[in-house]
Protein backbone atom coordinates (compact mmCIF):
# COMPACT_ATOMS: atom_id res chain seq x y z
CA UNK A 1 0.00 0.00 0.00
CA UNK A 2 0.96 3.79 -0.35
CA UNK A 3 2.58 5.29 2.47
CA UNK A 4 0.55 5.45 5.39
CA UNK A 5 0.95 8.78 7.24
CA UNK A 6 -2.09 10.63 8.10
CA UNK A 7 -2.96 14.23 8.20
CA UNK A 8 -5.96 14.80 10.41
CA UNK A 9 -5.57 19.03 10.85
CA UNK A 10 -7.02 19.62 14.00
CA UNK A 11 -6.56 23.45 14.09
CA UNK A 12 -3.80 24.35 15.70
CA UNK A 13 -2.34 27.86 14.80
CA UNK A 14 0.52 29.79 15.77
CA UNK A 15 1.40 33.31 14.52
CA UNK A 16 4.52 32.63 12.40
CA UNK A 17 7.10 35.73 11.32
CA UNK A 18 9.28 35.73 8.53
CA UNK A 19 12.59 37.15 8.79
CA UNK A 20 14.81 37.86 5.50
CA UNK A 21 18.27 37.75 6.37
CA UNK A 22 20.29 40.85 5.76
CA UNK A 23 23.99 40.09 5.03
CA UNK A 24 26.42 43.37 4.54
CA UNK A 25 29.08 43.12 2.14
CA UNK A 26 32.20 43.20 3.93
CA UNK A 27 34.03 45.18 0.76
CA UNK A 28 31.59 47.63 -0.53
CA UNK A 29 28.77 48.18 2.31
CA UNK A 30 26.44 46.98 0.23
CA UNK A 31 23.28 45.21 1.86
CA UNK A 32 22.30 42.41 0.51
CA UNK A 33 18.79 40.29 0.91
CA UNK A 34 18.73 36.72 0.87
CA UNK A 35 15.62 35.35 0.23
CA UNK A 36 14.27 32.27 1.41
CA UNK A 37 13.11 29.62 -0.03
CA UNK A 38 9.98 28.07 0.35
CA UNK A 39 10.82 25.33 2.37
CA UNK A 40 13.15 27.43 4.14
CA UNK A 41 10.13 29.41 5.25
CA UNK A 42 8.19 26.52 6.22
CA UNK A 43 11.33 25.16 8.12
CA UNK A 44 10.83 28.28 10.24
CA UNK A 45 7.34 27.48 10.85
CA UNK A 46 8.17 23.70 12.36
CA UNK A 47 10.95 25.41 14.66
CA UNK A 48 8.50 28.45 15.66
CA UNK A 49 5.81 24.93 16.11
CA UNK A 50 7.69 23.10 17.62
CA UNK A 51 9.38 25.66 20.23
CA UNK A 52 5.53 25.49 21.91
CA UNK A 53 4.11 22.02 21.36
CA UNK A 54 7.23 19.68 21.14
CA UNK A 55 7.38 16.97 24.28
CA UNK A 56 11.21 17.30 24.79
CA UNK A 57 11.93 21.07 23.43
CA UNK A 58 14.09 21.51 26.14
CA UNK A 59 16.21 19.66 23.99
CA UNK A 60 16.22 22.55 21.02
CA UNK A 61 18.35 25.35 20.16
CA UNK A 62 17.63 28.70 20.89
CA UNK A 63 17.61 29.91 17.46
CA UNK A 64 17.66 27.87 13.52
CA UNK A 65 19.45 28.96 10.87
CA UNK A 66 16.93 27.73 8.20
CA UNK A 67 19.14 28.58 4.97
CA UNK A 68 21.27 25.29 6.31
CA UNK A 69 18.49 23.07 5.24
CA UNK A 70 17.31 22.58 1.95
CA UNK A 71 14.49 21.05 2.71
CA UNK A 72 11.97 21.27 5.80
CA UNK A 73 12.09 17.28 6.50
CA UNK A 74 16.33 17.70 6.74
CA UNK A 75 15.43 20.52 9.19
CA UNK A 76 12.76 18.12 11.17
CA UNK A 77 15.43 15.15 11.01
CA UNK A 78 18.19 17.33 12.44
CA UNK A 79 15.74 18.90 15.88
CA UNK A 80 14.28 15.33 16.11
CA UNK A 81 17.76 14.10 16.07
CA UNK A 82 18.61 16.58 19.05
CA UNK A 83 17.12 14.62 22.00
CA UNK A 84 18.97 11.41 23.03
CA UNK A 85 18.06 8.91 24.86
CA UNK A 86 20.06 7.74 28.04
CA UNK A 87 19.71 4.01 27.62
CA UNK A 88 20.51 3.68 24.03
CA UNK A 89 22.50 6.90 23.34
CA UNK A 90 20.45 7.24 20.11
CA UNK A 91 17.57 9.66 19.74
CA UNK A 92 14.65 9.33 21.38
CA UNK A 93 12.27 10.81 18.38
CA UNK A 94 12.37 8.59 15.47
CA UNK A 95 8.33 9.01 15.29
CA UNK A 96 8.09 13.24 14.26
CA UNK A 97 7.17 13.47 10.99
CA UNK A 98 6.06 15.76 7.73
CA UNK A 99 4.08 15.13 5.32
CA UNK A 100 1.86 16.89 2.46
CA UNK A 101 -1.61 18.25 3.39
CA UNK A 102 -4.20 15.83 4.03
CA UNK A 103 -3.38 12.66 1.67
CA UNK A 104 -4.76 10.20 4.14
CA UNK A 105 -7.23 11.90 6.47
CA UNK A 106 -9.80 10.22 5.10
CA UNK A 107 -8.07 6.97 6.24
CA UNK A 108 -8.51 7.76 9.71
CA UNK A 109 -11.10 10.14 9.69
CA UNK A 110 -13.51 8.47 7.48
CA UNK A 111 -12.07 4.78 7.23
CA UNK A 112 -11.51 4.78 3.85
CA UNK A 113 -8.51 4.28 1.60
CA UNK A 114 -6.92 5.25 -2.15
CA UNK A 115 -4.37 5.18 -4.68
CA UNK A 116 -3.16 1.59 -3.51
CA UNK A 117 -4.08 -2.19 -3.83
CA UNK A 118 -5.15 -2.81 -0.68
CA UNK A 119 -2.81 -5.42 0.64
CA UNK A 120 0.51 -5.69 2.27
CA UNK A 121 3.42 -8.16 1.96
CA UNK A 122 6.13 -9.55 4.12
CA UNK A 123 9.58 -11.70 2.97
CA UNK A 124 9.86 -14.90 4.31
CA UNK A 125 11.11 -18.83 3.59
CA UNK A 126 8.57 -20.35 1.27
CA UNK A 127 8.59 -24.41 1.53
CA UNK A 128 11.59 -24.32 -1.43
CA UNK A 129 13.50 -22.10 1.19
CA UNK A 130 13.52 -19.14 -1.21
CA UNK A 131 12.96 -15.91 0.24
CA UNK A 132 9.29 -14.81 -0.97
CA UNK A 133 7.15 -12.29 -0.23
CA UNK A 134 3.74 -13.22 1.26
CA UNK A 135 0.44 -11.17 1.53
CA UNK A 136 0.49 -10.31 5.28
CA UNK A 137 -3.04 -8.59 5.14
CA UNK A 138 -6.02 -7.63 2.69
CA UNK A 139 -8.86 -5.35 3.23
CA UNK A 140 -12.09 -7.25 2.29
CA UNK A 141 -13.71 -4.22 -0.55
CA UNK A 142 -9.97 -3.35 -1.85
CA UNK A 143 -8.60 -4.31 -5.34
CA UNK A 144 -6.78 -7.42 -3.74
CA UNK A 145 -9.57 -8.47 -1.57
CA UNK A 146 -12.49 -8.13 -4.05
CA UNK A 147 -10.23 -10.28 -6.68
CA UNK A 148 -9.82 -13.11 -3.58
CA UNK A 149 -6.58 -12.41 -2.28
CA UNK A 150 -5.69 -13.31 0.75
CA UNK A 151 -3.30 -13.34 4.01
CA UNK A 152 -0.87 -16.28 3.32
CA UNK A 153 -0.57 -16.22 -0.51
CA UNK A 154 3.06 -16.05 -1.78
CA UNK A 155 3.54 -13.67 -4.48
CA UNK A 156 5.26 -15.76 -7.29
CA UNK A 157 5.23 -13.75 -10.85
CA UNK A 158 5.05 -9.86 -10.86
CA UNK A 159 3.71 -8.46 -14.76
CA UNK A 160 5.10 -11.93 -15.77
CA UNK A 161 8.43 -12.09 -14.50
CA UNK A 162 9.37 -14.62 -12.19
CA UNK A 163 12.43 -12.54 -10.32
CA UNK A 164 10.43 -12.06 -7.00
CA UNK A 165 12.92 -13.67 -4.78
CA UNK A 166 15.23 -11.08 -3.18
CA UNK A 167 18.38 -11.40 -1.86
CA UNK A 168 19.37 -11.38 1.75
CA UNK A 169 22.74 -10.53 3.34
CA UNK A 170 24.66 -12.81 6.00
CA UNK A 171 22.51 -10.70 8.29
CA UNK A 172 19.22 -11.64 7.11
CA UNK A 173 18.50 -8.35 5.92
CA UNK A 174 16.89 -7.84 2.18
CA UNK A 175 19.41 -6.35 -0.74
CA UNK A 176 17.70 -3.31 -1.69
CA UNK A 177 19.32 -3.97 -5.26
CA UNK A 178 18.24 -7.40 -5.71
CA UNK A 179 15.58 -7.50 -8.61
CA UNK A 180 12.79 -9.53 -6.43
CA UNK A 181 12.95 -6.73 -3.97
CA UNK A 182 12.91 -4.01 -7.03
CA UNK A 183 10.25 -5.27 -8.58
CA UNK A 184 8.05 -5.73 -5.29
CA UNK A 185 8.10 -2.53 -4.33
CA UNK A 186 8.29 -0.93 -8.38
CA UNK A 187 4.81 -3.25 -8.38
CA UNK A 188 3.35 -2.67 -4.87
CA UNK A 189 4.29 1.48 -4.01
CA UNK A 190 5.20 3.26 -7.63
CA UNK A 191 2.51 1.54 -10.34
CA UNK A 192 -1.12 2.24 -10.42
CA UNK A 193 -1.34 -0.67 -12.11
CA UNK A 194 0.40 -4.39 -11.98
CA UNK A 195 0.02 -8.18 -12.63
CA UNK A 196 0.43 -10.20 -9.70
CA UNK A 197 0.90 -14.80 -9.84
CA UNK A 198 -0.28 -15.88 -5.83
CA UNK A 199 0.24 -19.39 -4.90
CA UNK A 200 -1.97 -20.36 -1.72
CA UNK A 201 -0.54 -22.50 1.06
CA UNK A 202 -2.34 -25.75 -0.91
CA UNK A 203 -0.05 -25.32 -3.81
CA UNK A 204 -2.43 -23.94 -6.52
CA UNK A 205 -1.69 -20.37 -7.96
CA UNK A 206 -3.57 -17.78 -9.94
CA UNK A 207 -2.92 -15.00 -11.61
CA UNK A 208 -4.67 -11.27 -11.41
CA UNK A 209 -4.60 -7.67 -12.74
CA UNK A 210 -4.68 -5.28 -10.22
CA UNK A 211 -5.48 -1.66 -10.18
CA UNK A 212 -5.03 0.85 -7.89
CA UNK A 213 -8.85 2.37 -6.19
CA UNK A 214 -10.26 3.59 -3.18
CA UNK A 215 -12.35 1.40 -1.12
CA UNK A 216 -13.83 1.29 2.87
CA UNK A 217 -11.17 0.06 5.65
CA UNK A 218 -12.32 -2.54 7.22
CA UNK A 219 -10.43 -2.46 10.87
CA UNK A 220 -11.40 -5.57 12.31
CA UNK A 221 -10.26 -7.81 9.35
CA UNK A 222 -11.49 -11.34 10.68
CA UNK A 223 -12.73 -12.85 13.96
CA UNK A 224 -13.89 -16.12 14.99
CA UNK A 225 -15.30 -18.01 18.09
CA UNK A 226 -13.15 -20.89 19.12
CA UNK A 227 -14.60 -23.96 21.63
CA UNK A 228 -11.64 -24.82 23.89
CA UNK A 229 -13.16 -27.81 25.90
CA UNK A 230 -16.00 -25.85 27.69
CA UNK A 231 -14.57 -22.69 27.25
CA UNK A 232 -15.07 -20.10 24.57
CA UNK A 233 -13.05 -18.26 22.94
CA UNK A 234 -13.33 -15.17 20.94
CA UNK A 235 -10.60 -14.23 18.24
CA UNK A 236 -10.41 -10.71 16.29
CA UNK A 237 -7.61 -9.49 13.97
CA UNK A 238 -8.03 -5.62 14.78
CA UNK A 239 -5.61 -3.59 12.02
CA UNK A 240 -6.28 -0.02 12.33
CA UNK A 241 -7.37 2.61 14.60
CA UNK A 242 -9.61 4.30 12.52
CA UNK A 243 -12.42 6.69 13.35
CA UNK A 244 -16.04 6.47 14.07
CA UNK A 245 -16.13 3.30 11.69
CA UNK A 246 -13.69 1.72 13.57
CA UNK A 247 -15.32 1.47 16.65
CA UNK A 248 -18.56 0.65 14.74
CA UNK A 249 -16.72 -2.21 14.06
CA UNK A 250 -15.50 -3.30 17.16
CA UNK A 251 -19.09 -2.43 19.20
CA UNK A 252 -20.56 -4.90 16.97
CA UNK A 253 -17.42 -7.53 16.77
CA UNK A 254 -17.38 -7.34 20.70
CA UNK A 255 -21.31 -7.58 21.42
CA UNK A 256 -21.08 -10.83 18.69
CA UNK A 257 -18.33 -12.09 21.11
CA UNK A 258 -20.65 -11.53 24.17
CA UNK A 259 -23.91 -13.21 22.71
CA UNK A 260 -21.91 -16.30 22.06
CA UNK A 261 -20.86 -16.76 25.61
CA UNK A 262 -17.18 -16.01 24.99
CA UNK A 263 -15.22 -15.39 28.02
CA UNK A 264 -11.94 -15.54 26.69
CA UNK A 265 -10.50 -13.20 23.91
CA UNK A 266 -7.34 -13.07 22.16
CA UNK A 267 -6.82 -9.88 20.11
CA UNK A 268 -4.36 -10.13 17.53
CA UNK A 269 -2.55 -6.40 16.84
CA UNK A 270 0.40 -7.87 15.36
CA UNK A 271 -0.05 -5.09 11.91
CA UNK A 272 -1.93 -2.62 14.14
CA UNK A 273 0.38 0.29 13.53
CA UNK A 274 -1.95 2.40 15.80
CA UNK A 275 -4.35 5.66 14.84
CA UNK A 276 -6.81 7.41 16.41
CA UNK A 277 -6.70 8.04 20.31
CA UNK A 278 -10.26 8.42 20.74
CA UNK A 279 -10.96 4.88 19.32
CA UNK A 280 -8.49 2.66 21.59
CA UNK A 281 -10.12 4.98 24.51
CA UNK A 282 -13.94 3.23 22.90
CA UNK A 283 -11.83 -0.26 22.66
CA UNK A 284 -10.25 0.03 26.24
CA UNK A 285 -13.97 0.83 27.59
CA UNK A 286 -15.06 -1.95 25.80
CA UNK A 287 -12.86 -4.64 26.99
CA UNK A 288 -12.33 -3.28 30.75
CA UNK A 289 -14.10 -5.15 33.44
CA UNK A 290 -17.01 -3.80 35.06
CA UNK A 291 -14.95 -2.93 38.25
CA UNK A 292 -12.36 -0.15 36.16
CA UNK A 293 -15.57 1.92 35.13
CA UNK A 294 -15.46 5.73 36.05
CA UNK A 295 -11.36 4.73 36.95
CA UNK A 296 -8.58 5.88 35.51
CA UNK A 297 -7.51 4.62 31.98
CA UNK A 298 -4.32 6.81 31.12
CA UNK A 299 -3.15 10.49 31.57
CA UNK A 300 -1.16 13.37 29.69
CA UNK A 301 2.56 14.00 30.19
CA UNK A 302 3.40 17.01 28.33
CA UNK A 303 6.00 19.98 27.96
CA UNK A 304 5.98 22.62 30.92
CA UNK A 305 4.34 24.89 28.45
CA UNK A 306 1.58 23.09 26.74
CA UNK A 307 1.00 21.95 30.45
CA UNK A 308 0.69 25.55 31.65
CA UNK A 309 -1.53 26.40 28.09
CA UNK A 310 -3.75 23.42 28.59
CA UNK A 311 -4.25 23.71 32.66
CA UNK A 312 -5.66 27.46 31.81
CA UNK A 313 -7.91 25.52 29.51
CA UNK A 314 -9.12 23.36 32.45
CA UNK A 315 -8.22 20.48 30.45
CA UNK A 316 -8.37 16.75 31.89
CA UNK A 317 -5.10 15.55 31.89
CA UNK A 318 -6.53 12.17 33.02
CA UNK A 319 -8.78 9.92 31.10
CA UNK A 320 -11.10 7.26 32.83
CA UNK A 321 -12.93 4.09 31.59
CA UNK A 322 -16.79 4.51 30.13
CA UNK A 323 -17.99 1.28 30.81
CA UNK A 324 -21.14 0.96 28.08
CA UNK A 325 -21.26 -2.72 27.83
CA UNK A 326 -20.60 -5.70 30.21
CA UNK A 327 -18.08 -7.95 28.13
CA UNK A 328 -15.74 -8.60 30.83
CA UNK A 329 -13.07 -11.84 29.74
CA UNK A 330 -11.77 -13.58 32.20
CA UNK A 331 -8.72 -13.34 30.22
CA UNK A 332 -7.21 -11.23 27.40
CA UNK A 333 -4.46 -12.78 25.13
CA UNK A 334 -3.14 -9.99 23.00
CA UNK A 335 -1.06 -11.08 19.68
CA UNK A 336 2.16 -8.53 19.10
CA UNK A 337 5.19 -7.82 16.92
CA UNK A 338 7.74 -5.45 15.99
CA UNK A 339 4.76 -3.40 13.87
CA UNK A 340 2.34 -3.36 16.98
CA UNK A 341 2.86 0.34 18.13
CA UNK A 342 1.13 3.43 19.63
CA UNK A 343 -2.70 3.24 20.32
CA UNK A 344 -1.97 -0.62 19.96
CA UNK A 345 0.29 -0.26 23.07
CA UNK A 346 -1.42 2.27 24.64
CA UNK A 347 -4.70 -0.07 24.60
CA UNK A 348 -2.52 -3.06 25.95
CA UNK A 349 -1.12 -0.42 28.51
CA UNK A 350 -3.98 0.77 29.89
CA UNK A 351 -5.71 -2.67 30.25
CA UNK A 352 -2.59 -4.04 32.20
CA UNK A 353 -3.60 -2.52 36.17
CA UNK A 354 -7.16 -4.58 35.85
CA UNK A 355 -5.75 -7.56 34.58
CA UNK A 356 -3.02 -8.16 36.84
CA UNK A 357 -1.98 -11.54 36.17
CA UNK A 358 -4.75 -12.45 33.44
CA UNK A 359 -3.19 -10.23 30.52
CA UNK A 360 -0.89 -12.12 28.20
CA UNK A 361 1.35 -11.03 25.07
CA UNK A 362 2.15 -13.32 22.80
CA UNK A 363 4.72 -12.73 19.95
CA UNK A 364 7.90 -10.49 19.75
CA UNK A 365 8.59 -7.14 21.18
CA UNK A 366 6.29 -4.58 20.05
CA UNK A 367 7.71 -1.32 17.98
CA UNK A 368 8.04 1.31 21.43
CA UNK A 369 5.89 4.18 21.09
CA UNK A 370 4.58 5.46 24.18
CA UNK A 371 4.26 9.16 23.33
CA UNK A 372 1.82 10.91 20.67
CA UNK A 373 0.78 13.84 18.47
CA UNK A 374 -1.07 16.57 16.56
CA UNK A 375 -1.52 17.84 13.46
CA UNK A 376 0.30 21.43 12.70
CA UNK A 377 -0.71 23.26 9.85
CA UNK A 378 2.36 24.30 8.04
CA UNK A 379 2.45 26.70 5.07
CA UNK A 380 -1.58 27.78 5.05
CA UNK A 381 -4.12 27.62 7.66
CA UNK A 382 -7.42 25.55 8.00
CA UNK A 383 -9.64 27.97 6.48
CA UNK A 384 -8.10 29.78 3.66
CA UNK A 385 -9.50 29.93 0.32
CA UNK A 386 -6.49 30.13 -1.90
CA UNK A 387 -4.63 26.40 -2.79
CA UNK A 388 -2.65 25.40 0.04
CA UNK A 389 0.58 24.24 0.05
CA UNK A 390 2.86 23.09 2.89
CA UNK A 391 2.66 20.04 5.35
CA UNK A 392 0.84 18.62 8.27
CA UNK A 393 3.43 18.53 10.61
CA UNK A 394 3.20 15.32 13.46
CA UNK A 395 5.77 16.33 16.45
CA UNK A 396 5.90 14.27 19.61
CA UNK A 397 3.39 15.91 21.75
CA UNK A 398 2.38 13.89 24.90
CA UNK A 399 3.53 10.77 26.37
CA UNK A 400 0.77 8.49 28.36
CA UNK A 401 1.07 6.85 31.22
CA UNK A 402 -1.31 4.13 33.02
CA UNK A 403 -3.52 3.82 36.16
CA UNK A 404 -0.12 2.85 37.90
CA UNK A 405 2.40 5.14 36.52
CA UNK A 406 3.37 2.66 33.84
CA UNK A 407 4.31 4.28 30.72
CA UNK A 408 8.03 4.91 28.95
CA UNK A 409 8.32 1.55 26.97
CA UNK A 410 10.06 3.20 24.10
CA UNK A 411 12.61 -0.30 23.69
CA UNK A 412 9.01 -1.87 23.38
CA UNK A 413 6.81 -4.47 25.25
CA UNK A 414 8.76 -8.20 25.29
CA UNK A 415 6.16 -11.00 25.82
CA UNK A 416 7.34 -13.17 28.48
CA UNK A 417 9.27 -10.87 29.99
CA UNK A 418 8.52 -9.75 33.96
CA UNK A 419 6.54 -6.71 33.14
CA UNK A 420 4.68 -8.09 30.32
CA UNK A 421 3.53 -12.02 31.06
CA UNK A 422 3.45 -14.36 27.91
CA UNK A 423 5.96 -16.20 25.39
CA UNK A 424 7.67 -14.92 22.30
CA UNK A 425 6.47 -16.49 18.91
CA UNK A 426 7.31 -16.80 15.33
CA UNK A 427 4.23 -15.20 12.82
CA UNK A 428 3.37 -17.55 10.59
CA UNK A 429 3.10 -15.44 7.57
CA UNK A 430 2.16 -18.96 5.39
CA UNK A 431 -1.12 -19.31 7.34
CA UNK A 432 -4.19 -17.14 7.02
CA UNK A 433 -5.96 -15.73 9.82
CA UNK A 434 -7.80 -17.90 12.51
CA UNK A 435 -5.66 -20.95 11.54
CA UNK A 436 -4.91 -23.00 14.63
CA UNK A 437 -1.37 -23.73 13.69
CA UNK A 438 -0.56 -20.34 13.63
CA UNK A 439 2.15 -20.15 16.51
CA UNK A 440 0.94 -17.19 17.74
CA UNK A 441 -2.47 -18.21 18.12
CA UNK A 442 -1.81 -21.72 18.95
CA UNK A 443 0.12 -20.62 22.11
CA UNK A 444 -2.86 -18.40 23.60
CA UNK A 445 -5.03 -21.54 23.02
CA UNK A 446 -2.68 -23.48 24.87
CA UNK A 447 -2.84 -21.16 27.65
CA UNK A 448 -6.76 -20.91 27.78
CA UNK A 449 -7.05 -24.47 27.81
CA UNK A 450 -3.94 -25.48 29.78
CA UNK A 451 -3.12 -22.39 31.91
CA UNK A 452 0.12 -22.52 30.34
CA UNK A 453 2.28 -21.99 27.57
CA UNK A 454 4.46 -24.64 25.50
CA UNK A 455 7.96 -23.94 25.49
CA UNK A 456 8.84 -22.15 22.27
CA UNK A 457 11.53 -24.58 21.14
CA UNK A 458 8.87 -27.36 21.10
CA UNK A 459 7.02 -25.59 18.74
CA UNK A 460 7.92 -24.86 14.83
CA UNK A 461 10.58 -22.02 14.62
CA UNK A 462 10.74 -20.00 11.05
CA UNK A 463 13.84 -18.79 9.66
CA UNK A 464 13.09 -14.76 10.01
CA UNK A 465 14.24 -12.52 7.15
CA UNK A 466 14.97 -8.37 7.88
CA UNK A 467 12.78 -6.76 6.36
CA UNK A 468 15.11 -3.39 5.94
CA UNK A 469 15.00 -1.16 4.67
CA UNK A 470 12.11 -1.39 6.57
CA UNK A 471 10.20 1.74 5.21
CA UNK A 472 10.35 0.71 1.67
CA UNK A 473 8.01 -2.61 2.65
CA UNK A 474 6.83 -1.76 5.95
CA UNK A 475 4.54 1.01 5.24
CA UNK A 476 1.71 0.58 7.57
CA UNK A 477 1.38 3.94 9.68
CA UNK A 478 2.95 3.67 13.62
CA UNK A 479 1.35 6.44 16.21
CA UNK A 480 -1.46 7.72 17.39
CA UNK A 481 -3.09 11.31 16.85
CA UNK A 482 -5.44 12.78 19.35
CA UNK A 483 -7.91 14.51 17.13
CA UNK A 484 -9.72 16.44 20.06
CA UNK A 485 -7.08 18.10 22.57
CA UNK A 486 -5.08 20.86 20.15
CA UNK A 487 -3.66 24.13 21.69
CA UNK A 488 -5.52 27.24 19.53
Amino acid sequence: MKAKFLKIRVGIVFPFIFLFLVLLNSCKKDEVTLVLTQEQKWTNEIFTAMQSIYLWNDALPATLDATKYTTADKALEYLTGLKINSTTGNAIDHYSFLDKIGNLSGEISQGTASGDYGFMVMPGYNASHQVSFFVNYVYKNSPAGMAGVVRSDEIVTINGSNAVHPEVDSQSHLVSTSAGYTNMVNALFNSTSASFGFKKYNGTTYTTLLNVGAYPINSVICDSVFTVGTKKVGYMVFNQFLGASSQTELENTINKFQDQGVKYLIVDLRYNGGGSVETCEKFSSLLAPLSANGKIMYAYNMNTATTQYFSGQKFNFTIKFTKTNTFEPIELDFIVSGNTASASELLINTLRPYYTGKLFLIGKTTYGKPCGFWSTPIGYTENQTTTKEGYDLYAVSFETINANNEGGYYAGMTPGSTKYPGVEAYDSYYLNWGDVNDLCLAQAINHISGGAFKVPSSLQKAKQVLATPSNSIDRQFKGMIDFRKHMK
